[in-house]
Order: structure tokens, then sequence, then C-alpha cells
């Protein structure tokens, strides 16, 4: 009996030997050292006794590529990392331009009454126009402009107004009011039919442009403009108002809103940028890189791209918190400022960078969207992964 018990000791003991140099093994601190995300082909960090096999896979080389657990004798799992997906080089933006879109028809910012012989009459809001309301045609005809609009109303008594409301297209019926003092027909709504801004490219994936980050909202509204077309032209950045912590600071730029100095055509404007046909040459990119899953972004050191003192160049900072995603969401990444000279010239992050790239281990982790007015050195980012899946 005692023999037994000595013989079990003894096999105990080996056993807690085996498994204390096998988890110190250069095969274990391989699997240990191995990063969240690997590249699709990577072989597997495993010994003799480690298995990999897969766990969940995507045909789809934009979406999450899978998982891989690692198991011990491919029963006991010891690791699960997933395997990003092919992702493209692309060329890096930081370069300011000036953005000036159109919108479909015209879009309605404000209600107003209108001073008819009869007394104050307000027809957009009896019709059940709402601000943010996009009005594409009168009875059937397309509106272009607020002067095209003003001019189809001028012979109607009542008008059908087809109107887009986010994604609902409705049909309003409405009875333009005859001013008292000029004898015209009003709608009794402010409309406002384009916009143009300051804004920072973020990347070029062959001939196809992203910037901003985020879409171009109307002042008044905050609503995402609903954009028939537009284009971008160079822009030079003559002064940076630093921010404070309460007050947001802005790049000031001078740039051409004439379409015949256009760089670029834009066709989508989005929840993740404006995005579009590149036309000019390649004076408005830096470097080509690979572009990062999202799952393969880490908290530390990064670098961002901006022309914010006039001249294209990098600034230090850091990324310090990271949202997980799966699937494409805005706000994935928060960066703070470290580089002195940018803290120095801007306090931070202010409007006019929004679009400015993030690279971290020669990368295109994430792109600048939004600033925040009491902590200027820090700033919200969006996974440079979801704007290709969104905006290419």
């Amino acid at each position: 009996m005692a023999m037994k018990q000595r013989v079990k000791k003894t096999m105990a003991a080996g056993l807690s030997a085996l498994l204390f140099f096998w988890y110190f093994s250069p095969a274990m601190a391989a699997l240990r050292a191995m990063p969240q995300a690997v590249e699709p082909g990577t072989a597997a960090a495993a010994g003799p006794l480690i298995e990999a096999r897969p766990v969940r896979s995507s045909g789809d080389e934009r979406l999450p590529g899978g998982e891989r657990t690692y198991a011990l004798l491919g029963l006991v799992p010891l690791r699960t990392v997933q395997t990003a997906p092919r992702l493209p080089t692309v060329r890096l933006g930081g370069q300011a331009v000036g953005v000036i879109l159109y919108t479909k028809g015209v879009q309605v910012v404000g209600l107003t009454a209108v001073e008819t012989a009869e007394g104050a009459l307000s027809p957009a809001s009896a019709a059940g126009l709402k601000k943010g309301d996009a009005i594409l045609a009168v009875d059937g005809q397309p509106v272009s402009g607020a002067a095209g609009l003003s001019k189809l109303l001028q012979d109607r008594v009542q008008a059908e107004l087809t109107v887009q409301r986010g994604g609902e297209r409705l049909t309003l019926s409405l009875r333009p009011a005859l001013e008292r003092d000029t004898g015209a027909r009003k709608l009794g709504a402010w409309v406002r039919e384009s916009t143009s801004g300051i804004g920072t490219l973020s990347f070029l994936k062959g001939d196809r442009f992203c910037a901003l980050g985020h879409g171009v909202a109307d002042v008044d509204t905050g609503l995402t403009l609903l954009t028939d077309r537009g284009y971008i032209t160079p822009a030079a950045v003559t002064a940076a108002l630093k921010a404070e912590a309460g007050r947001v600071g802005e790049l000031a730029g001078e740039f051409s809103t004439r379409e015949s100095d256009a760089v670029g055509t834009v066709d989508v404007n989005g929840d993740y940028g404006v995005a579009g046909l590149y036309l000019g040459n390649g004076s408005l990119w830096g470097a080509e890189v690979p572009l990062a899953a999202a799952t393969q972004v880490e908290t530390g050191d990064a670098t961002l791209y901006s022309a914010a003192d006039g001249a294209w160049r990098g600034y230090g900072c850091r990324i310090i918190r990271l949202k997980v995603q799966s699937a494409p969401g805005v706000q994935g990444m928060m960066i703070e400022v470290t580089d002195r000279d940018l803290l120095a010239l801007t306090g931070g992050i202010v409007p006019g960078m929004s679009g400015s790239p993030v690279v971290q281990n020669g990368r295109l982790v994430g792109v600048v969207t939004h600033v925040f007015v009491n902590e200027p050195k820090r700033g919200y980012c969006v996974y440079a992964q979801w704007m290709l899946e969104k905006l290419f």
C-alpha cells in the first residue's frame, strides 16, 4: 500500500515538473507573446503538444477573418486569437482641403411666417415640413437650388412636394402664401442648397479618396446633409485658434470654391466621412502604408498626420482607449495628443483636423473625428477599417 502511494506521489511530482517546464517552454512563451490579432497565414506558434484549430472564419476579406484556438493535445483550450482580414495598402492623407457640397434639392433649416393680406401664415408648417427635410421636387419637377424652388412656386396655388426625411420619401400638400408686400408666393421656410468648409484628407485607395471621418452636417439642424454632388479643392492653413478647456479652437484656411479648381469629386457624404473620385496628382498624399484591421490596434504610442501649421507632418499622440467593435461603428478609439509643438499651436485637436490619419506600428489604424470641448488634448477616432468598408 505504501509502495503504491509512493508511486502516485512520484508520478504526480513528475507530472507537475513536466507541466512546469512545459508551461515555460519556448512554444508556450511564443503562444503567450502572440498578438491578439494575427495576419492570415501566420504560422502556428505551437509545439508538439499544442494544436491550432479554427473556431470561426469569414469568406469576406473586409470582415474579421475568424478565430483560432490553441489547445493542449487538441482538447484543453489555452488561448484564442483572431485572424485579421486582408486589407489593402493605401496612400496616407493629412493635407487640408476645402470641401464644397450641394444638397439634393434644398434642405429645410428653419420655418418662418409669411406676412399676407390675411395675416401671418406658415405654409411649410401647415404642410408638415420639418427642419432637416430635403425638398426634392414640386409637382414632380426637380428642385434645383433655392431660386429654382421659388420659381416653381410662383404660378401655383396648390403644390405637391416630394420630400426626403431620413430614409423615407414623403409627399406633402402645400398652399404657397402670397406675400403682402412683394406679391410673391412663399413657402414659409429657410432653405440651404450648399455648404463649404475646411477639412483633412484621410487616405487614398486607387483613384478614390476619403476625408473627415464623419459626415458633413447642416450647421443649423445638426443633420447630415443629403448630398447631390460636391468636390474638394486644395486648401492652405493660414492660422490656428488654440483650444482651451471649454473653448473649441479652429484651423482657419483659404481655398477656392470654383469647381474648375477641384482635385476630386464627392459622391458620398455619410456617417463615416466624405468620399469620391480623386482627380489631382500625388502632391496631396503621403507614403503608402498598410491599413490595419480594428483588431490589430492597441493602446500606446502613435502618430497623427496633419497640416495644422501649414505644412504636412506627423505629431506624437497616444491611443488611450479602444472600443471592441466586430462591426462598423463610430468613435472606436480615443487618442491624446502628446506632441509639444501641436499642443503649443492648437492646444490639441480642433475643428479642421477631422480626417487626420493616425498611424501605429507602420499601419493606418484610425482617423480623427471628434474633439472634446473640455479636454482639447483628447479626441475620438474611427477605425480606418470601417471607413474603407463603408466608403469604398
